[in-house]
């Protein structure tokens, strides 16, 4: 017994003793809070900032490099108190978490700033959201996320260009109002950086700043637009000579000053003038003739245009025979000939004594193109509109004027226009061929000649109808074929050279001929124009073609 109560004095002791000192609070497996004055609560951690690692073995490194608290606590902001077991942040301000950062925390948009994703936090994928706009030729590889030590936020970007041949990293193209803006970003590292913008063309590039510390520096630039920009502005960093840890950008930002016109509000046709704040007539436009030259009238669009009385060219003096010429010097209209002193040197014009400007002559021509009458095919030697069966027409009995029987596999005999329904073709993919009876030769509306070939094709689905094939000499061709009636067709053109384009369908519905007009460039074997006739109707006598020609430029 006696031996009992000496042990059990010995225990009260003890405890006594355990009283006067802190009791142990355990933050994870192994960890205890230390001493009063010792390190900050989680022994051996130091301020979380981006770079460091974890304070407790086994915990994941969150987001932009962040260190995690204890378990099942959040990610403590910069300055907010750490919720780690009831202890506070050791230092006032040392908790922020990007070292040397007194910008606001990620996601807030600092005021006035024009530029998306500023801050690098939008990673989507490989790139930043908004950026590697299309004047961008730096690789992608050259650009890389960074989640240590940002500037402001989560992340920064870091471009690798290690050669001295500058490469271009620049933003997604944006609409901007006209104005001045004035632009700040931060960069460290190691490297030359240049900034420029790109509108509907490039800007004049800064001069090169050298960066070369692994402290954040701010740099700074400005431009002016003179106009708004639609969809097409581009901020540009220009990058070169990059080494070590390569050259990182974070917080960019471009705030457009603020105008006198800002607070103005204009017509249409009315631009703001800033030093005045007011609003006065764009270049041509008017509020009233007093904006205009002395020989023009404000109209009711606002727009400066020719007085009734007064004139800009000959063509303005064509009311008044008697005075037909305009005097360009005091733009009044005076007796004369519009044409005296005009030479037109190409042989297929002529003055024309209206407008006194040299024109196509009636009846000439530069192209096929220009022979719309009842001539289709252009001389290239004369340079005059001829008929269809003119030797410069390449195309084979074009006027349909010739035709005779022949015998046509599945078909038997058939009377069909010569040089056409080219069963010889070979074409890949050749469609289907359209049927014998359904081309008749039409007398009772022809464009020229004395024939012309109908279509009789009442379903929906394009049969094909081919000229046979011959080889096209070098050059480029005009050509174009006449159509009438109701239904519907379009060509192609195929050769050694391969298929044409596929146009589209024109519709016709008319007793009056249209002519259809294509190109295409010679030196080919085995050229065959096709036509695809469909949906013909016998209101009109179906469809008719006339006249198809081709002629070298």
């Amino acid at each position: 017994m006696t031996l009992f109560r000496v042990c059990l004095a010995s225990l009260l002791l003890l405890v006594a003793a355990c009283g006067d000192s802190d009791p142990e609070v355990t933050l994870d497996a192994g960890q205890s809070v230390p001493d009063s004055g010792a390190e900050p609560p989680d022994a051996g951690a130091g301020t979380p900032d981006a770079g460091h690692e974890p304070p407790d073995a086994g915990h994941e490194t969150p987001d932009a490099g962040v260190e995690t608290p204890d378990a099942g606590h959040e990610t403590p902001d910069a300055g907010v108190e750490t919720p780690d077991a009831g202890h506070e942040t050791p230092d006032a301000g040392s908790g922020t978490p990007d070292a040397g950062s007194g910008t606001p925390d990620a996601g807030e948009v600092p005021a006035g700033n024009v530029i998306d994703n500023w801050g690098f936090e939008e990673w989507p994928g490989a790139l930043p959201a908004k950026w590697y706009g299309s004047t961008s030729n730096i690789s992608a590889d050259g650009v890389g996320r960074v989640t240590t030590n940002a500037f402001e936020g989560a992340n920064a970007a870091r471009l690798t260009n290690t050669s001295t041949t500058h490469q271009r990293f620049s933003t997604l193209a944006k609409s901007m109002r006209a104005g001045r803006y004035a632009c700040t970003y931060q960069a460290r590292g190691t490297g030359e950086v240049r900034n420029a913008f790109f509108d509907d063309d490039y800007s004049s590039y800064s001069a090169y700043t050298k960066v070369d510390s692994k402290e954040w520096k701010k740099l700074s630039y400005s431009f002016n637009l003179a106009a708004d920009v639609f969809d097409t502005f581009e901020l540009i960093f220009s990058v070169r000579s990059t080494s070590g840890e390569h050259l990182f950008l974070d917080d960019v930002r471009c705030v457009r000053a603020d105008e006198p016109c800002d607070a103005v509000s204009c017509e249409v046709w009315e631009r703001c003038v800033n030093t005045t704040a007011t609003c006065e007539p764009l270049s041509g436009r008017c509020q009233d003739a007093a904006d205009c030259s002395e020989w023009q009238t404000c109209d009711d669009t606002h727009t400066c245009v020719v007085a009734a009385d007064r004139c800009t060219r000959h063509a303005d003096c064509a009311g008044t025979p008697a005075t037909p010429r305009c005097d360009f010097a005091t733009h009044l209209c005076v007796a004369g000939d519009p044409c005296a002193g005009v030479t037109c040197s190409n042989p297929a014009t002529t003055c024309n004594p209206t407008t006194g400007v040299c024109e196509l002559a009636e009846g000439a021509c530069f192209t096929t193109y220009d022979c719309r009458g009842a001539l289709p095919a252009c001389d290239p030697a004369t340079r005059r509109c001829v008929s269809a069966a003119h030797p410069s027409n390449i195309i084979r009995n074009g006027g349909f004027e010739s035709w005779n029987t022949y015998s046509i596999p599945y078909y038997g005999d058939h009377y069909i226009p010569d040089s056409w329904y080219g069963i010889d073709n070979g074409v890949s993919d050749p469609g289907t061929e359209i049927k014998p009876t359904r081309l008749v030769p039409y007398t009772t509306a022809v464009h020229g000649g004395a024939r012309a070939l109908q279509f009789v094709v009442p379903i929906q689905v394009a049969e094909r109808f081919s000229l046979e094939k011959f080889n096209v000499p070098s050059g480029n061709y005009s050509c174009s074929y006449r159509v009438r009636g109701h239904g519907s067709i379009r060509h192609r053109t195929y050769s050694s050279g391969g298929w044409s384009a596929q146009t589209d369908f024109v519709a016709v519905d008319s007793d009056a001929w249209q002519p259809v007009f294509f190109r295409f460039t010679g030196n080919v074997r085995d050229w065959r124009l096709l036509l695809y006739p469909s949906r013909s109707s016998a209101d009109r006598d179906h469809l008719q073609v006339d006249d198809v020609v081709c002629t070298k430029d």
